[in-house]
């Protein structure tokens, strides 16, 4: 039982830290490039990697946690979304081991 603890702990240590990045990604990033809200409908598009060789079938929790913390602030901010559109890529990043991903959030 104390293993299976342990190993609970890691995974929501990393939901954590994955989150975090996604918030602060959220600030620096995304937040500046946000239009105005006008009730016109606009696009964000995020491109992001899976964890680097990410091959069982899991939660992509990089991904996961990263995306729902943006989406999170963005509906914290006042901002609706309207749809999500994603796509994916093999053999990304420099080893060619990742994933790759893009995220076209549709947003008023």
């Amino acid at each position: 039982m104390g293993l299976f603890s342990s190993h609970n702990e890691k995974v929501q240590s990393k939901a954590q830290e994955y989150r975090k990045a996604g918030r602060i990604e959220y600030r620096d990033s995304v937040k500046p490039n946000l239009a105005p809200k006008d009730g016109k409908l606009h696009v964000l598009m995020l491109n992001s990697f899976s964890k680097w060789l990410n091959q069982n079938f899991e939660c992509e929790a990089k991904y996961t946690n990263q995306i729902d913390a943006i989406l999170t602030a963005l509906q914290n901010d006042g901002y609706e979304i309207v749809d999500i559109k994603f796509n994916s890529l093999q053999d990304q990043g420099i080893s060619g081991q990742m994933e790759g991903f893009h995220t076209l959030v549709m947003y008023r």
